[in-house]
């Protein structure tokens, strides 16, 4: 009975867990299914499920650098829309309210999405019709708004079955002339995410309704054989007791009997039929005890096939959802997690780290000219040429627009100064040719080193301010901004 409580209080953990993404955990769910099939008392099966629930309580909770991240996105929004000046008084003061909130929990996280998709609908409103009424006041705030709903259609994590779709309708967006479309687009965009999110959320439902079926089949099965074998301990008990009372009476009989051939028969006779009841007992007990067994078996193998194969696909959908769409590389998601990496062993180990950021010049210019699917072209050219052409321990993104990132972990200013000249004047010297025509691109970057005072936003605005002076200068030049305090001076 205590082990029926003790596997009781392990599914429940399970059905708690079912979400449970965690390597170390997948390796040890594996371990603790061979040894349970290897049980052999209650007290190894108590010892094993204190185990496992020990494993599963020292599983971290990633919630919190989930919101701090989400905080991130929604702050540079936020800073993002302030910029558009023709914006009205209305959304410049929720956006200013926005930006001045401080606690942040799951549910004011989801609240304040919700006012952010909301702002940008108004703001797509207000400037589809302010461009009806005067197209060129407004060309330039439209154009952000349309740049900025192509960048979030890149970022989307929608099902695989509706990728293409919403790849067709953000070329669509590229090439549209009618500003006053873009509510529709919107709206497309909107009914593609929430019939992605109901197949996917319809999915997992069903995966969920099978695993609990069968935990719940695998339970029943497991109280099942230990039922059998409290019958099974009982009807040995009664055997016994039998086997003991004839005993005794043929201990009485060869008191009795005086005729030894007589005796020893009788005894051949009853120790046979002793034989005969044990291993009858014996080979019942073991066909029984095989058929539970490998009912049991089979449970758990196809609950862990099943098991591995969502998570298998769950893994797929995290990775995706860390690369870019249009460039095959990182995408800001996974830029702001490994920034927060890169910035906790700065602080712990006192070695330089330098942050970059890099704009293409005259960008617009290559769509106005040739089309956005050149200009798609480029982004992902000179994504692929900046991959390859960084070191190992560096790390790149696409942060948005024609916008890369850049990290350049343990040298100096001045190394970084060659690295990013370098990279400048590769990407100056790629060949490329749109309509006949050979066209050299050309980017602007801005960068600076970490100081111990900085925050990763506090790093980021300055070499944001770096790349300003960059372009303000004449553009296709490497600008560094020098930090306020003296930064770490260890180098490998």
């Amino acid at each position: 009975m205590a082990s029926s409580l003790a596997l009781l209080e392990l599914l429940q953990q399970l059905f708690k867990r079912h979400y449970r993404q965690d390597k170390a955990f997948d390796k040890y769910q594996i371990k603790f299914l061979k040894k349970f099939q290897n049980i052999s008392n209650d007290e190894e099966e108590a010892a094993l499920l204190k185990e496992c629930s020990k494993q599963l309580s020292a599983i971290p909770n990633a919630l919190e650098d989930k919101l701090s991240e989400g905080r991130f996105i929604s702050r540079h929004s936020i800073r993002q829309l302030r910029q558009v000046a023709s914006l009205s008084n209305s959304i410049k003061s929720k956006l200013n309210d926005m930006q001045n909130s401080a606690a942040y929990s799951v549910i004011e996280h989801q609240v304040e999405l919700n006012d952010l998709i909301k702002i940008y609908q108004k703001a797509v409103i207000e400037l589809s019709q302010r461009s009806m009424q005067s197209d060129c006041d407004n060309k330039n705030d439209v154009a952000f708004i349309n740049k900025e709903l192509q960048q979030v259609i890149l970022e989307l994590d929608i099902g695989e079955s509706h990728v293409k779709d919403l790849e067709k309708l953000r070329i669509k967006i590229c090439n549209e002339d009618d500003h006053s479309q873009l509510p529709y687009h919107c709206l497309q965009v909107i009914k593609l995410i929430i019939k992605s999110t109901r197949e996917e959320r319809t999915a997992s439902r069903h995966f969920l309704y099978m695993l609990n079926d069968n935990l719940s089949e695998f339970y029943s099965n497991f109280s099942k054989t230990l039922s059998s074998t409290e019958a099974g301990f009982v009807q040995q008990k009664e055997t016994f007791i039998s086997i003991e009372s004839n005993a005794q009476l043929l201990k009485q009989q060869s008191e009795e009997i005086q005729d030894l051939a007589h005796l020893r028969a009788h005894i051949k006779n009853y120790v046979s039929e002793v034989q005969h009841v044990i291993t009858a007992q014996e080979k019942k007990k073991e066909q029984k005890f095989r058929h539970k067994f490998q009912s049991m078996v089979r449970q758990i193998k196809k609950l862990q096939n099943e098991t591995q194969s969502y998570q298998k696909t769950l893994k797929q959908q995290n990775k995706q959802l860390h690369v870019d769409f249009l460039t095959k590389i990182s995408n800001r998601a996974a830029w702001s997690e490994r920034l927060e990496i890169e910035m906790l062993r700065f602080k712990t180990y006192q070695k330089r780290l330098n942050i970059a950021i890099i704009d293409i010049d005259n960008f617009k210019r290559i769509n106005d000219n040739f089309g956005h699917l050149a200009g798609d072209k480029v982004l992902h050219v000179i994504a692929q040429t900046l991959q390859k052409s960084i070191r190992k321990n560096d790390y790149i993104a696409r942060f948005g627009g024609e916008e890369f990132t850049l990290l350049l972990p343990e040298i100096t200013e001045q190394q970084s100064a060659y690295v990013l000249n370098k990279l400048r004047e590769r990407i100056k010297n790629i060949p490329f040719k749109f309509k006949s025509d050979q066209v050299s691109i050309t980017v602007s970057i801005g960068y600076t080193s970490f100081c111990e005072s900085d925050d990763t936003e506090v790093a980021f605005e300055r070499a944001d301010n770096a790349l300003y002076q960059a372009k303000h200068k004449g553009r296709d030049q490497v600008v560094f901004a020098e930090p306020n305090i003296k930064v770490f001076d260890k180098v490998q």
